[in-house]
This record gives structure tokens, C-alpha cells and sequence, in this order.
């Protein structure tokens, strides 16, 4: 299907992000606190690694805890 992208990439489409990370393109539109991303043009890049994604989810359940 999808290729899983390396960890240097600049940026990731949607799916290949969600392939990275295991969780649906649905869920990733339902998630409260989303990826950055920008547009180009039509498209949507994912530019935060799913790494530092989720350390900042992470770090902002710590800090509510």
C-alpha cells in the first residue's frame, strides 16, 4: 500500500503518517490535538514527525497530571 517513510523526511502525506504511527486516516482527523500541518497547493504534508508528536502529547498529559 503505503510506504513507511524515514525518520529524516521533511514532511509525510497523510496516510504515509498514518501508517507510520498505526492509526486510521479516520482517527487522524478525529485526534483533539492534530500534527502540524500546511497546505500546497491541494495537498496536506504532515510536518511533525510522529515522534515529536508524540512526545508532545505526552508532555501535555505530564503537565495536566
Amino acid at each position: 500500500m503505503y510506504s513507511t517513510p524515514t525518520a529524516q523526511a521533511a514532511g509525510w502525506t497523510i496516510p504515509d503518517w498514518c501508517a507510520s504511527t498505526s492509526i486510521s486516516r479516520a482517527s487522524f482527523y478525529l485526534l483533539a490535538q492534530r500534527p502540524r500541518t500546511v497546505k500546497l497547493g491541494r495537498r496536506t504534508v504532515v510536518i511533525e514527525s510522529p515522534d515529536a508528536y508524540l512526545q508532545r502529547i505526552a508532555d501535555t498529559q505530564l503537565e495536566a497530571a
